[in-house]
């Protein structure tokens, strides 16, 4: 005799859980072990099988997920060690040509690097004997006006010195 499970019966499940099966099913559905395995990638079955089997049920179906489990771990262990193996001999093979491809540029890079520093050192001594003259031409400009501001400021300096003596001796001699 089939068994029926109702929408009704899913009220904890999750809300996605309970529209695809109201989208799939509608309100019930006949249990079966053909339809389970169409569906199989669709539904929660630890949840359903928690909220839904008898304890007896419960124990059948966690024994039988166990031991699905343990053929699982046995395929995806060696399904990952002949990737290991794969991946490895791909990425031996990988670097048997980055290695020397990274050679050839190391190689290519320090020529260019000798290169450049030997342009920037040219350049360098260039860009110094610019900058040299054109210093020494500052450094004669700024003689130059240091010599007229002294010539503009020692008889100032000579002047304001003899106000300020001749104010001593006046602010001296009426005290």
């Amino acid at each position: 005799m089939p068994k029926t499970i109702k929408l009704s019966q899913l009220g904890e499940a999750c809300y996605q859980q309970r529209t695809l099966f109201k989208e799939k099913f509608g309100d019930d559905v006949k249990v079966s072990a053909a339809l389970a395995r169409r569906v199989a990638e669709d539904f929660n079955w630890d949840w359903a099988a928690d909220h839904l089997l008898s304890a007896p049920a419960l124990a059948e179906y966690k024994k039988v997920r166990f031991l699905a489990q343990i053929d699982y771990e046995t395929v995806r262990g060696l399904a990952l060690a002949d990737y290991e193996t794969v991946r490895g001999l791909a990425l031996a093979d990988y670097n048997k040509v980055r290695d020397p491809a990274l050679a050839d540029y190391e190689k290519v890079r320090d020529l260019a690097r000798a290169d450049y520093q030997k342009v920037r050192d040219l350049a360098w001594a260039d860009y110094e004997k610019v900058c040299d003259l054109a210093l020494a031409d500052c450094e004669k400009v700024c003689d130059l006006a240091w010599a007229d501001y002294e010539k503009v400021c020692d008889p100032a300096w000579t002047e304001y010195k003899k106000v300020c003596a001749v104010a001593f001796a006046k602010a001296y001699l009426t005290d």
